[in-house]
């Protein structure tokens, strides 16, 4: 009899990537035998739709129930079971963010739960924080190629891109400083160490705050205070396209509200309107699907990870696939496992007023990075396909 298994699914999130993600994961288990469906749920009736589902499934469950980032794994019946165990035998939950996010999710005690993470510091924190959870693995995000093939290095029509939305780091710093007196004096000392200090992750940036704080006490007081985690973000984000215009390197930006960044930059860096109404093109938000082409249409591209710091999100294994180079900061999760001189050229952070003189000189040399990119096709071909990644996530799950 096939394993049976159930993705969940609500809303739709960040260029409908999460049923980009489950559909990928779909094909190939079906490809292995396995039995798939994928609800989408409503998020105003999504509750009362887990419940249904959990009555019409409770005598024969799925051998396991997946979800992205839905936060349902609390919803209970009327009767106070939990309609994640009813409907599955296991539970996988792929959290794509710092765990504080999904806390609320991580902490209820379900009968056999299981998480899979980007980073192994985040796995560390998992595995210490929240015993009940049955197992904690680390799986990066794959990627897909181009349906077209790859398009020759040389015939790409961009030299560098940028995908990802903008947040007006600006505005997240008022909202912020509009909370309570102990909310705006952690902010600003959390958000101080980390830009002071960006290889600690986000947990010991706490314990150096609060010594002894517990894992529960570290991810309640980071939820509650997730505006500092936005703002790094956002505040990063900005400066590495405002050091891209300073040193004169064109790009083009794909993603939501880069036109408010566009507007912003216009009026503070009146020095260099010409170059940035020329030169940097704001190319609008895209979904998830049309990454792959946009990716191997272009020579080089710009990766922000998320305050990962022994972990990898889904750019870079979308550029290197697509044989496009990958400039990013780093964590050692890939200095240690991407293999040198294969498509990622990494930036520190430490420096980002160094970033667009780097990203510059990276374009003007272009020409020399092709074997860089064959290499780091065949890595990406090797370990961040969908089928290995499915390969990988039937051993864990065989194993719960």
């Amino acid at each position: 009899m096939s394993d049976r298994i159930l993705f969940l699914s609500n809303g739709s999130i960040c260029y409908d990537s999460i049923t980009y993600f489950i559909n990928c994961i779909g094909e190939e288990l079906k490809a292995m035998g396995w039995e798939v469906m994928h609800i989408r749920l409503d998020k105003a009736t999504q509750k009362d739709k887990l419940c249904v589902l959990a009555d019409e499934y409770d005598s024969q469950p799925f051998d396991y129930v997946f979800d992205i980032n839905t936060k349902l794994d609390a919803v209970c019946d009327d009767s106070g079971r939990y309609c994640f165990d009813r409907l599955g035998k296991a539970v996988w939950h792929y959290i794509l963010d710092h765990p504080f996010y999904h806390h609320d999710s991580l902490k209820v005690p379900l009968k056999n739960m299981n998480v899979i993470c980007l980073d192994e510091m985040h796995k560390k924190f998992i595995d210490e924080t929240y015993p009940h959870i049955n197992s904690c693995i680390v799986l990066p995000l794959a990627a897909k190629q181009a349906e077209s093939g790859l398009k020759p290095y040389d015939m790409r029509d961009n030299d560098l891109i940028f995908t990802a939305s903008y947040t007006d780091p600006d505005m997240v710093y008022f909202k912020a400083k509009k909370q309570d007196s102990d909310n705006v004096a952690f902010f600003n000392t959390f958000t101080q160490i980390l830009l002071d200090n960006p290889e600690l992750t986000q947990e010991e940036a706490i314990r150096k705050m609060y010594p002894g704080i517990s894992g529960t006490q570290t991810a309640e007081k980071l939820q509650e205070n997730f505006m500092a985690d936005v703002y790094i973000q956002a505040a990063i984000r900005q400066e590495i396209v405002v050091q891209l215009i300073r040193n004169h390197v064109p790009v083009k930006l794909y993603g939501h509200n880069w036109d408010t960044f566009l507007t912003k930059a216009e009026v503070l860096m009146k020095e260099d309107l010409t170059f940035i109404k020329e030169h940097v093109k704001d190319c609008g938000e895209v979904m998830y699907g049309e990454l792959p082409n946009i990716y191997n249409n272009a020579r080089l591209s710009i990766n922000q990870l998320p305050w990962f710091k022994a972990g990898i999100h889904d750019r870079t294994p979308l550029a290197l696939m697509n044989g496009c180079v990958s400039i990013t900061d780093g964590s050692t999760y890939m200095r240690r496992e991407i293999p040198m001189d294969s498509g990622v050229e990494y930036y520190s952070l430490d420096e980002l007023e160094n970033v667009g003189e780097k990203i510059k000189s990276l374009v003007a040399d272009v020409g020399s990075m092709k074997e860089k990119v064959a290499r780091g096709v065949q890595y990406a071909e090797d370990m961040w396909s969908w089928k290995h990644w499915a390969v990988e996530f039937v051993e864990a799950a065989k194993e719960c």
